[in-house]
């Protein structure tokens, strides 16, 4: 295999652009995102991950199509980012989705979101592989945009890995399909849990490892969401690496008040410097936004 020369090197490195976080204190202290990246956004579900994942797609599609209602610094970087979203969702039907948009949001970040989003429902059918009685399962909202099985699929927590492997398959076909978008897969939590029922750890590595790969070529971004605690997820071989990089989300109570702080994790050396930065993080009337505190050393954290 012939190595390249020092200039071809070069340019492949020199063709790497970075997408901005689109969180207000967090870019201006941090590069951005590399072409190419999967993120891991995990954290404890109280400690901001969903909020700071509505508010970066609602900058980068303002950034992108309306740039006057962000900071010069991100509109200045609108031509790296994407032009629309694809929302994977799994346990979270496409009406939830929009309505916890809508509480984290202000109007025109709602509006210009949602307006470049596209909602890939599998709720209904990641529903169907588990064991729902019955009288909860009819009851449940549903609507005429869920994603369909390519073929018949079982009722009521008939499921096994080879199952689960099929709305895997067909989850992955419908992100191929958005692979000029900013992509969401909502969630990691989900596809855990979904191991009670007969799906692997070995499908779900394999998934995240081709999630990897095709995001690279396709040089776009995707986030994958992980509602667990930070420490719990940095200490599991099987995640903590995996992906390109990761935002690590914490949260802590202090008297009536609950303290949230984020750091971001290795980029594969992109994001790395010899000590990381700990943000302090909030939200409020127009989403998540952030404070540089202190910095730590990679033993600290």
């Amino acid at each position: 295999m012939s190595r390249p020369s020092t200039a071809e090197a070069k340019s492949i490195s020199e063709g790497v652009s970075y997408i901005p976080f689109g969180i207000p204190g967090l870019d201006g202290n941090v590069r951005g995102i590399p072409t190419g990246s999967t993120v891991l956004l995990a954290g404890a579900a109280d400690a901001g991950g969903d909020a700071f994942t509505y508010t970066s797609l609602a900058t980068l599609m303002l950034a992108k199509h309306d740039p006057d209602l962000v900071p010069g610094g991100i509109a200045r970087r609108r031509d790296t980012i994407p032009e629309s979203v694809t929302y994977i969702t799994l346990s979270n039907d496409r009406d939830h989705v929009y309505s916890e948009l809508d509480a984290v949001l202000d109007g025109y970040q709602f509006d210009t979101l949602t307006d470049n989003l596209t909602v890939a429902d599998f709720s209904q059918r990641f529903m169907e592989l588990l064991p729902v009685p019955p009288a909860l399962f009819d009851a449940r909202r549903s609507d005429s945009d869920v994603e369909e099985p390519a073929g018949d699929a079982p009722r009521s927590g008939t499921a096994d890995d080879e199952t689960f492997a099929d709305l895997l398959n067909d989850i992955s076909e419908r992100i191929t399909d958005a692979d000029d978008d900013v992509v969401v897969v909502d969630s990691l939590t989900d596809l855990e849990r979904a191991r009670q029922f007969g799906l692997s750890q070995g499908r779900v590595t394999a998934f995240l490892i081709g999630l990897r790969e095709a995001v690279v070529n396709w040089g776009n971004v995707a986030y994958v969401k992980l509602d667990r605690q930070a420490s719990a997820v940095r200490a599991d071989e099987q995640i903590h690496g995996l992906l390109h990089g990761a935002v690590y989300f914490y949260s802590n109570d202090k008297g009536f008040e609950t303290y949230r702080t984020m750091r971001v994790g290795s980029f594969g050396g992109a994001l790395d410097t010899e000590r990381q930065t700990v943000f302090e993080s909030q939200v409020g009337p127009t989403g998540f936004r952030t404070k540089a505190t202190k910095k730590i050393g990679p033993s600290n954290w």
